[in-house]
C-alpha cells in the first residue's frame, strides 16, 4: 500500500497522510507531490517510456523517461532517484540532475520536473515491467507526433515544455514548440 504526504498550496505539510486509493478523497487546497524525470542525451533526444498495458491509468502510451508519487517521509529529489531505479533500473547521475520547473496537474497533485543530461545504453536498462512495457529515445518532433496521434500522455507535456523553453534542448526548425 503507498501512502502519501498531503501539502497545502505553498508546499507545506498539512500533516494529513492519505492511502494512494483515497487520492479522489483530496479536498480543495490539498496536494499530493509527484516527479516527472527527463533524461536528454548528448543529441539531444529525450528518453521515453512507453507505459505498461496493465496501469490503470495511459496503459500502453507513450510518457516522460520515468515519474511516479512521492511517497510519505521522502522529498521530490528522494522519489526523482527512487523512481529513475525502480523503473528503469539504474542510479541516475544526481551530478547532472536538476529541478527545472513545478506545476500542478490534475487539480491536486504539485508536479516537480527534473532534468538531467545523461547518455545511457538502452540495453543496461532493466525495465520495471509492471509500470515500463519500453524505452526509446526520440526527438521533439517525434514526441509531438506521437501526441498528435494520441499515443503520449498529455498531461506530462507541461514539464516537457518547461524544459524546451529554457532553452535546455536545441530545437531544429522542424521541432518549434506549438
Amino acid at each position: 500500500m503507498e501512502y502519501w504526504d498531503i501539502y497545502d498550496a505553498k508546499r507545506n505539510l498539512t500533516g494529513k497522510v492519505i492511502c494512494r486509493d483515497a487520492q479522489d478523497m483530496l479536498a480543495p487546497g490539498e496536494y499530493h507531490l509527484a516527479v516527472d524525470v527527463w533524461f536528454i542525451n548528448n543529441k539531444n533526444q529525450i528518453l521515453i517510456q512507453k507505459r505498461s498495458l496493465s496501469k490503470k491509468a495511459y496503459p500502453g502510451l507513450w510518457a516522460q523517461s520515468a515519474g511516479g508519487a512521492v511517497l510519505k517521509g521522502e522529498d521530490s529529489f528522494q522519489a526523482f532517484i527512487r523512481e529513475v531505479e525502480e523503473e528503469l533500473g539504474i542510479i541516475p547521475d544526481i551530478g547532472k540532475a536538476e529541478l527545472v520547473y513545478s506545476f500542478i496537474r490534475h487539480q491536486n497533485t504539485i508536479a516537480d520536473v527534473y532534468l538531467i543530461r545523461q547518455d545511457i545504453n538502452l540495453e543496461k536498462l532493466s525495465l520495471q515491467k509492471s509500470e515500463v512495457e519500453d524505452v526509446k529515445w526520440a526527438s521533439y518532433a517525434e514526441i509531438k507526433q506521437l501526441l498528435k496521434a494520441n499515443k503520449f500522455v498529455p498531461s506530462v507535456m507541461e514539464g516537457l515544455y518547461a524544459i524546451l523553453e529554457h532553452n535546455v534542448v536545441i530545437l531544429s526548425d522542424e521541432d518549434s514548440i506549438d
